[in-house]
């Protein structure tokens, strides 16, 4: 069994590296209660950042268990991408209001049709000719 980890290589960690995803976004996913901003990167491995307004989540509980839950999801879900990507989870009005079963679930189906945009995207991109 494979063990897969979050470590701080796998995190957006700077503000120029999140400006860069926000800026720079190739795709976007909308689930009811998310939006995930992603582009390629060029570092090794695919990472992940979390922005949780406060405006949005007013409760600091429901801002840590969003987070935490979207972690897990990334941390499980990373070696079914095959892609170095960068990944911004923006959650959406109303997320404090939905059981953490559904959640996971949002987030499954997120990965799942963020996987299969950065694929057809990489298939199309031209390679360099030799």
């Amino acid at each position: 069994m494979a063990l897969y980890s979050f470590s701080t290589d796998r995190r957006v960690r700077c503000a120029a590296d999140y400006k860069s995803v926000f800026d720079g976004a190739l795709f976007k996913v909308h689930q009811p209660h998310f939006l995930f901003l992603a582009k390629f990167t060029e570092q090794p491995n695919s990472r992940l950042g979390i922005v949780v307004a406060k405006k949005k989540v007013r409760r600091a509980h429901e801002r840590n268990r969003i987070k935490r839950l979207a972690r897990e999801s990334f941390r499980l879900n990373q070696p079914k991408f095959g892609l170095d990507i960068d990944v911004v989870v923006m959650p959406k009005v109303g997320i404090e209001t939905i059981t953490n079963a559904e959640l996971y679930q949002q987030l499954d189906f997120a990965w799942q049709k963020l996987q299969r945009l950065a694929k057809k995207h990489s298939k199309v991109v031209p390679t360099s000719q030799n």
